[in-house]
């Protein structure tokens, strides 16, 4: 009987080509675009749970009431995990690290930067599972000077030898290779690709409870212990160890390990981590693409109903029960199915590296190996399949014989009542995410054009690798201004993008509890022309000017929150770092030095020369990469032996609305699909409705009507149901797209342009795809169509 059965489905198939190649098409489009965003949610969704331990490793943040970081900081000062682990019965091991920095690595003849190295306590490889291949994870990180390297740098600089016992010398200093780990896998919250000893790190400051909090610190509890009860006792160790005012203004906490990367947004991340929004947001686009796909199924099948009424006849008559057509009609619709979910393979297949090179992930498409992906693609083709095939197969079955004889077979107002009840839910669909492209695009655009407060282009940005460079700085910055192609040269530790620093100050005569929060940016006089900043009052740091090396500049939100009617003259101190009361000189224009998800923060600005480690210089725009060879044969002068390497700072600053701008792209074409496939059905619709219509067209020609009266009669229902899908689409998409741009400190307005421009592209689209069924059928000749009737 099946064998029957698939024949008959594999005929009707081949019979009405164009209508099987939609159908399998359109769903197709639908699962692949579940697969890409399944690969997508699935591998968000494993960050850090390779670790064996991962259900107790917690990270220890901190959040200071009062401070500019709302959520708190990823960082804690040393003595806070180790007092823990020593004092706390419910922590069974404690693990830190300490950013190694961008460094220079030097073996034989290669002479290289690496980066994402970190200093870690012994226990790190103990408590992630970081598998060595070569080395002893119980002591590779004991000694001072040790390194343990992944296998690609391993490779790198040892290939064809044994690594282990052998030295590589790092920013000079020599280094013993104690271990081989295997690559940390992509889906981790950070990706460390080599370990240094923290016994080897040392730091004036480390030592302090308050200062210098550079510590990611990592807690693994026993088995049973409540993170709750952990917190509380971390409040009462910092009481015992801070005075009394700080302990009551800093707040411990707890974060699962699994959950940074999705839920974590503090001040410091240790790496860049996603938002579970992304996660549901795209989520639920993949279920709307793969519903419009569903909806087309059963529009296209209706749409074909009239002409299998005589095979419904001919099989009733001959003996075929209704459950026999039923089985039929599951089995047709089973088999487009799962001829979608083939293609579909192909497509995902075909696409994902585009999206892996987008995205900068590693995703892959491995059925046999991802036993969650492969129960959920079988489930959703037997969910479609039933769904989408189940209307089709019980309306066609039900026919009657005696009906369809007398010509009178309907597939009845309840029937026509939900198909366009399908095409207004499909239309509210595509107009919700037109909506939302039209409102991200223009956010983004927003975002790119926005006057920032400075000049992010024609910057470029080079970091000193040693002190001697920095205490030659002066010299080195006249050497590069000799240069015809270099505008202006600026030494600084900081620059806009969130590299600014939060050393505690004092503002002189002002209660404690009128000092706001705020960062602080260590520069020299040229920054401000360097990035074209301007002054709202007062003057900038000069050379010339002995006394400003203890002077300070604020910007124009530090002014207002200080309350000074003139700050001009006041004083600021910084006793945390030995720095006594010194003039407030000028008040910088407002400028954006973070994401523009953050409102400007009070900043304040002061001159120390040793702790400025990076150039930034505007170079003229007609002679960039000719300046850029003349820096660099300047540079071999001034660093012999080092790489010379550079960053266009307008790149890294724009970085800061990278995972946006992806999110908008994905969007964007996740819209055109979404439209294109309501298309499709829309199309199904307008055939089926020209089909019914046959006899109505012919007889109104002969009586007079005109062609572009027909188009307009047959096209006027659709249009009608755009316009319902339309108005039942702006509330929701209103509302979230407000909420979206409730994320911004700094925003667009939800225009009511968006809505009218998403509301002409739908009614667009819809009249193109109807007007050329309904001009087919307008054209034909009356005489054919009542002859057919």
């Amino acid at each position: 009987m099946w064998k029957n059965n698939l024949k008959l489905a594999l005929r009707v198939l081949w019979k009405n080509k164009t209508y099987s190649l939609l159908n399998i098409f359109g769903l197709a489009l639908g699962f692949a675009c579940c697969l890409l965003i399944g690969l997508y949610v699935q591998n968000e969704l494993s960050y850090d749970r390779y670790h064996e331990k991962h259900e107790r490793i917690f990270r220890l943040a901190n959040q200071v009431t009062g401070s500019t970081y709302e959520n708190g900081i990823a960082k804690v000062t040393a003595p806070w995990g180790e007092e823990a682990g020593r004092t706390i019965p419910e922590i069974s091991s404690v693990c830190r690290f300490v950013i190694f920095g961008r460094s220079v690595f030097r073996k034989g003849e290669q002479n290289t930067y690496e980066s994402f190295g970190y200093f870690a306590d012994s226990t790190a490889l103990s408590m992630f599972t970081w598998p060595l291949v070569q080395g002893d994870s119980q002591t590779a990180l004991t000694q001072p000077n040790s390194i343990v390297l992944d296998e690609n740098l391993a490779k790198k600089y040892f290939d064809g030898q044994d690594p282990i016992g052998q030295p590589i010398t790092i920013d000079g200093e020599e280094y013993q290779v104690t271990g081989v780990m295997e690559e940390v896998p992509e889906n981790s919250h950070f990706r460390p690709r080599y370990l240094v000893s923290l016994s080897t790190y040392s730091h004036p400051d480390m030592n302090d409870w308050s200062r210098w909090n550079q510590f990611y610190t990592y807690v693994q509890l026993r088995e049973n212990a409540a993170p709750g009860t952990v917190e509380t006792k971390l409040q009462v160790m910092l009481e015992r160890n801070l005075d009394a005012e700080r302990a009551a203004a800093t707040h411990p906490f707890l974060q699962p390990l699994a959950s940074i990367h999705l839920h974590s947004k503090l001040h410091r991340e240790i790496g860049t981590n996603s938002d579970i929004t992304y996660v549901y947001l795209f989520s639920i686009i993949a279920l709307f693409i793969l519903v419009i796909a569903c909806f087309n199924f059963i529009n296209l099948a209706t749409a074909r109903a009239v002409h299998r009424a005589k095979e419904v006849v001919m099989r009733k008559v001959t003996g075929a029960t209704r459950g026999s057509l039923i089985r039929q009609y599951l089995g047709e619709s089973y088999l487009v199915v799962s001829l979608s979910v083939l293609l579909a393979l192909l497509l995902a297949t075909t696409f994902l590296p585009f999206l892996n090179t987008f995205l900068g992930s590693e995703l892959t498409l491995d059925l046999a190996h991802n036993g969650l992906l492969t129960g959920a693609l079988i489930t959703l083709t037997l969910l479609v399949g039933l769904l989408s095939g189940a209307y089709p197969a019980f309306v066609l079955s039900g026919f009657r014989p005696g009906k369809i004889l007398k010509g009178s077979v309907s597939l009845g107002g309840g029937s026509g009542l939900l198909r366009k009840g399908l095409v207004v839910a499909q239309f509210a669909i595509a107009v919700f995410l037109i909506i939302g492209a039209l409102v991200i695009s223009s956010q983004l655009a927003y975002i790119k054009n926005k006057n920032l407060g400075f000049n992010k282009e024609q910057v470029v940005v080079i970091d000193f690798r040693d002190e001697e460079s920095v205490r030659k700085a002066a010299t080195i910055k006249s050497e590069l201004l000799s240069l015809p192609g270099v505008q202006t040269v600026s030494v600084a530790a900081n620059r806009p993008g969130g590299s600014d620093y939060g050393v505690p100050y004092e503002a002189v005569g002002l209660p404690e509890d009128q000092q706001p929060a705020m960062r602080c940016l260590v520069v020299d006089p040229d920054f401000l022309d360097t990035y074209q900043m301007e002054l709202a009052a007062g003057r900038n740091f000069r050379v010339d000017m002995a006394t400003d090396s203890a002077a300070y500049l604020i910007n124009e939100t530090a002014a207002r929150q200080l309350g000074w009617e003139d700050p001009v003259g006041q004083q600021l101190a910084m006793p945390a770092v030995g720095r006594e009361a010194g003039p407030i000189i000028g008040v910088v224009k407002d400028f954006h030095f973070r994401s523009l998800q953050e409102p400007i923060a009070p900043l304040y600005f002061f001159m120390e020369p040793s702790w400025c480690y990076e150039l930034s210089l505007r170079l003229e725009a007609n002679y960039i990469e000719k300046t850029l060879a003349e820096i660099e044969q300047k540079w071999a002068v001034f660093e012999p032996g080092q790489p010379f390497t550079y960053r266009f700072f307008d790149e890294s600053f724009d970085s800061l609305h990278e995972a946006e701008s992806r999110t908008a792209t994905i969007i964007k074409w996740f819209t055109v699909i979404a439209i294109f496939i309501t298309g499709l059905g829309l199309f199904g619709l307008s055939t089926y409705t020209a089909e019914r219509r046959t006899r109505e067209i012919g007889i109104r020609k002969v009586l007079g009507a005109s062609v572009v009266s027909l188009v307009g009669m047959l096209s006027r229902d659709f249009l009608r149901l755009v316009i319902i899908g339309f108005i039942l689409a702006i509330p929701l998409a209103w509302i979230v797209t407000r909420q979206w741009l409730s994320n911004y400190a700094y925003h667009i307005d939800v225009s009511w342009r968006y809505f009218v421009l998403a509301g002409i592209i739908a009614v667009l689209i819809a009249f193109l795809t109807v007007s050329y069924q309904s001009l087919r059928a307008a054209l034909v000749n009356p005489v054919e169509s009542l002859k057919n009737e």
